[in-house]
């Protein structure tokens, strides 16, 4: 069994104490059941692009962001990334869920492609792939 995971499962697990104990044990409950761990190649665009943002805005200085991305970097080695085989469908799925861009419809595409779910922990998209019947799932923290 496959599954996609959104970046945001390791660059919260890697900045955020709460999330990690989360993240971290979702994650060893796949690789006991053998699920497999998929993203598209974005997904290290997405990890640096937060990283930049969380130092830009002070919530992380330039070293805590180093040590996140080293943090990510050995988690995702398990992470088979692929490139997006559909252009065509990434965008009508942007269009489904009224974005303007097609970060998280990348995600969706390969999901659809493996016949399998998006894992993430972006509530608003869960929500929104779940009206409009798209393959996401919400990792809820307590």
């Amino acid at each position: 069994m496959s599954i996609v995971v959104d970046s945001n499962l390791l660059i919260r697990a890697a900045t955020d104490r709460a999330t990690a104990v989360a993240v971290r044990e979702r994650f060893f409950r796949w690789r006991t059941e053998g699920e497999t761990l998929h993203a598209p190649w974005l997904f290290r665009y997405e990890v640096a692009n937060a990283l930049a943002r969380y130092v830009s805005v002070g919530e992380q200085n330039a070293s805590e962001a180093a040590s996140a991305w080293a943090d990510i970097e050995r988690s995702s080695k398990s992470i088979t990334f692929h490139d997006i085989s559909d252009g065509a469908r990434v965008i009508a799925i942007a269009q489904t869920l009224r974005r303007q861009n097609a970060y998280d419809a990348a995600y969706i595409a390969l999901a659809e492609e493996l016949e399998t779910d998006v894992w993430t922990l972006d509530g608003p998209l869960a929500r929104n792939a779940a009206q409009t019947g798209l393959p996401v799932k919400l990792i809820e923290i307590q």
